[in-house]
């Protein structure tokens, strides 16, 4: 079985968060080995690259074949769950549930389905981020899609209980990141380490201290662990731009400026969050 055996578990909430995120330190081997990447939401319409019509059938073998060709590449193993992502969510009305609701109100993604829900986004778009975002953190909670993603993940520890576990933050507000930081964080006690990534491309448009407030209120016993990436920096450009559908140079100079304003001596960074050894 993929799932059985592994060392980490890495939540890509979509095809291409892992390669955005983390993708240096699985290069550097930081994670140990193997390495199982887990991406719940893999039914899409998204991709500002693709050309013509958005066709759900379409857009999903694509960013399907890239997960595939960066798996192979850094040498991991993939497991999807199906789930259909957060635009798609907004588009049915399937897996609509109130976190989802609250993100296009307050964050405008989905995007508003009606000129009603457009004048709230106005309205609430005036509220500071970080409030928007513990009140996000705290409907999570409640959400039968975070119900649903914390029994996937709870039966791959379960499979692998010494496993490492590593989730994004919830930084830029997307529900489908809120919902996996949020189970993510309730299984702290079924993994042996629990890491936390800083979301990108999200996480250029908070400041530093921005993020550093991001975490206090999402977990304040959390602290940062520092991972250099100089070395690698070209491959995880490289492998990350294999997501054609959804990477272009804009994107991949976030995340060059991202490693390199965590950069210390020059050296290039990612920045992951963990708790104390106790």
């Amino acid at each position: 079985m993929l799932n059985e055996g592994v060392s980490t578990v890495v939540i890509s909430p979509h095809s291409d968060d892992a390669a955005y995120s983390v993708g240096g330190a699985i290069l550097t081997g930081f994670f140990p080995r193997p390495l199982l990447i887990f991406t719940p939401f893999t039914l899409s319409i998204s991709g500002g690259y693709i050309q013509g019509e958005h066709d759900m059938r379409k857009v999903t073998a694509l960013r399907t074949a890239e997960d595939d060709a960066f798996a192979k590449e850094v040498g991991a193993r993939l497991l999807r769950s199906g789930l259909p992502e957060a635009g798609l969510s907004g588009k049915t009305g399937e897996y609509y549930f109130p976190l989802l609701m609250s993100a296009s109100l307050l964050c405008g993604w989905p995007p508003p389905r009606n000129r009603v829900e457009r004048g709230a986004r106005k309205v609430a778009s005036r509220t500071p981020k970080a409030l928007r975002s513990e009140f996000l953190d705290r409907i999570a909670r409640f959400d039968r899609l975070r119900t649903t993603l914390r029994e996937q993940i709870a039966s791959l520890l379960e499979r692998s209980p010494r496993a490492v576990l590593v989730s994004p933050l919830g930084l830029g507000n997307h529900p489908n990141h809120i919902a996996v930081a949020s189970a993510c964080r309730s299984l702290r006690k079924k993994a042996s380490q629990l890491y936390f990534y800083e979301d990108l491309p999200y996480a250029i448009r908070y400041s530093l201290r921005g993020i550093e407030r991001h975490v206090a209120f999402f977990d304040s016993d959390l602290r940062p662990v520092s991972i250099e990436v100089s070395g690698v920096i070209e491959g995880k450009i490289r492998n990350l731009s294999g997501y054609g559908s959804q990477v272009g140079l804009s994107e991949t100079e976030i995340v060059r400026r991202h490693a390199e304003r965590l950069a210390t001596g020059g050296l290039a960074k990612e920045r992951i969050w963990t708790y104390p050894v106790e």
